[in-house]
C-alpha cells in the first residue's frame, strides 16, 4: 500500500501517520550534511529529543538512506561542496519515481543568511517551480528549539 504524506491511514489497530509510521513511533530524521561536527552535534540533539536519526555526509549517501530508511522528515544542508548539490539533491528528491518519497517534509539547514542575502520560500513549490520546495530552513549556527519545533510542525503537517 503506498504511504500518503498529506493522509493517516488505519492499519491494524493503529493509527498510522507519515510513512508507516505509527502512533508513539519515534519519528525518523535523515540529517544530510557534509561537515561532520555539525552532522554528529544535530544527530545527538534529536536523538536526546527522542527522535530516531539516520545521518549522511553527502547526496550519493543521502539518497541511499532515504529509499533504505525512508524517514518522516528530511533536515537538508543546501550548501556542500559543490556549491549546489543540496539543491540538485531536494530537486531530484521532489521529481523521485516513488511519491511517498517524493513527498517527505524537507527542512534546510544552512548559513548561506550569513553569505548572502538569499531567502528561502517555506511551502509547496508550484508547477513552474518558482521556489524552493521546502518546508522549513534552519541557521546555522542550530537553534535545538527551534529545529525541534520545526520538525513537530512539519511532522503534524504530514
Amino acid at each position: 500500500m503506498e504511504c500518503g504524506v498529506k493522509e493517516a491511514l488505519v492499519k491494524s489497530n493503529y493509527a498510522l501517520k507519515g510513512c508507516g509510521r505509527k502512533v508513539g513511533q519515534k519519528a525518523k530524521v535523515l540529517v544530510i550534511d557534509d561537515d561532520p561536527d555539525i552532522l554528529d552535534t544535530t544527530r545527538l540533539l534529536l536523538e536526546s529529543r527522542g527522535y530516531e536519526v539516520l545521518t549522511a555526509s553527502g547526496p550519493e549517501e543521502g539518497t541511499k538512506q532515504l529509499e533504505e530508511g525512508r524517514p518522516d522528515v528530511v533536515v537538508l544542508d543546501i550548501m556542500m561542496p559543490h556549491g549546489t548539490e543540496g539543491f540538485n539533491w531536494l530537486s531530484r528528491l521532489r521529481h523521485h519515481k516513488d511519491p511517498a518519497l517524493r513527498s517527505i517534509p524537507v527542512i534546510i539547514l544552512s548559513s548561506i543568511h550569513e553569505k548572502t542575502t538569499f531567502r528561502f520560500h517555506e511551502g509547496e513549490a508550484d508547477e513552474t517551480g518558482e521556489y524552493l520546495p521546502a518546508q522549513g530552513f534552519i541557521d546555522k549556527p542550530i537553534d535545538p528549539d527551534l529545529l525541534a519545533a520545526k520538525i513537530e510542525a512539519v511532522l503534524n503537517r504530514s
